[in-house]
């Protein structure tokens, strides 16, 4: 198996140049969203483009083609399965329980009351099942501020992720018995379905919700962003193919992205945005790294994950109102500060996991 699931003959991974700016892309994405939630939150008066929609696209893009190439080097189902739990779920769990318990001294409730709480607990098993939008408050938390209120409101995204996760070993599997040595056209169909798919999803889904009166989060389930997944995989499958070719591509991408986005027509979005914004993104994380290469450690996934608490924490205390610059300023300070620390803890974590495995080898 030459560690790897799938042997030589049926799979050649391509070999991703290492020097690339997509730490730079990954950060950049991750301000996009980290300030305009705090435009948003905090109900400043500051320009918001409302590009953070797209900022998380990319996530998804990025998430397609680099968890598609970790699957493909992988010996084996079950280490692809622990990579990703190893690098989603410390932090993940350990934000959602530093959640609970510091944002206590927030809540109207007396500890006792807080800690007894259904709301505390139903909170606790929603989001370490990645469910937070069954209860995304905690009790007494944040009652009054804007969007209800929610403790964390960029964790919806997890859910997704691990959809895409559990959902790759089978694509792979498809796209490999269609075509054998991943050059032929037979593979390609696969990420085509799955795109056509979501694009009706995307196009399709908010009009049954209203007619149906379904809840409206369905429409911002795993389908609806498959089509972003699929392109980020076509680069991890074609990458020989398609590298060659994205100095050509951009521009012509680049202009239906920016048509796109400015028409603002939901079907022409749902069935252009996905391909074109990766071609752009692909682009830029290897051909502007001279400029921007120099991003090598990724706090960016940390970061995301405590902006949003601290966001809330910082509107709660009223700081937004008297000094927004150094609101915008505390948040991003503090969200850093948080996410080098959730690094070390991981580290550490980890490490003593194989300190104990060591021992008990011996």
């Amino acid at each position: 198996m030459n560690g790897r699931i799938f042997s030589a003959g049926e799979l050649q991974v391509p070999s991703v140049p290492k020097e690339n700016a997509f730490g730079f892309v990954r950060l950049a994405c991750c301000l996009v969203v980290m300030y305009e939630h705090c435009v948003v939150l905090g109900g400043v008066r500051l320009p918001c483009l409302n590009l953070r929609g797209i900022a998380v696209d990319v996530f998804f893009i990025l998430s397609g083609f680099w968890v598609t190439l970790s699957f493909l080097q992988s010996g084996s189902v079950k280490e692809y399965a622990l990579k990703r739990v190893r690098r989603i779920f410390p932090q993940y769990a350990l934000v959602v329980s530093a959640s609970a318990v510091l944002l206590f001294s927030f809540s109207r409730l007396p500890l006792r009351e807080y800690v007894s709480s259904a709301g505390l607990w139903k909170y606790l098993a929603a989001n370490f099942c990645t469910l937070n939008f069954m209860h995304p408050n905690l009790p007494g938390v944040f009652e009054g501020l804007p969007l209800g209120g929610s403790v964390n409101g960029s964790l919806w995204t997890i859910k997704v992720e691990v959809g895409f996760y559990i959902l790759l070993p089978f694509v792979v599997r498809a796209v490999l018995r269609l075509s054998k040595n991943m050059t032929g056209g037979g593979g390609s169909v696969v990420l085509a379905a799955l795109y056509v798919l979501s694009v009706l999803w995307e196009v399709l889904m908010p009009r049954v919700t209203e007619r149906l009166g379904l809840p409206s989060a369905l429409k911002n389930q795993l389908p609806a962003f498959l089509s972003y997944f699929a392109s980020g995989m076509a680069f991890a499958f074609y990458w020989k193919n398609l590298f060659p070719k994205l100095k050509v591509a951009f521009v012509s991408c680049a202009v239906l992205l920016a048509a796109s986005v400015l028409l603002d027509v939901p079907a022409l979005s749902a069935a252009v945005v996905p391909f074109s914004l990766s071609v752009v993104v692909m682009s830029a994380a290897f051909f502007a790294r001279p400029l921007f290469g120099t991003v090598k450690k990724d706090f960016s996934y940390g970061m995301y994950l405590v902006h949003y608490p601290v966001a809330m924490c910082v509107v709660s205390l009223g700081v937004f109102g008297e000094n927004p610059a150094f609101a915008l300023l505390a948040v991003l300070g503090i969200s850093f500060l948080c996410a080098y620390l959730l690094e070390i803890f991981q580290n550490a974590f980890f490490a003593s996991g194989r300190k104990l495995c060591a021992e008990a080898d011996a």
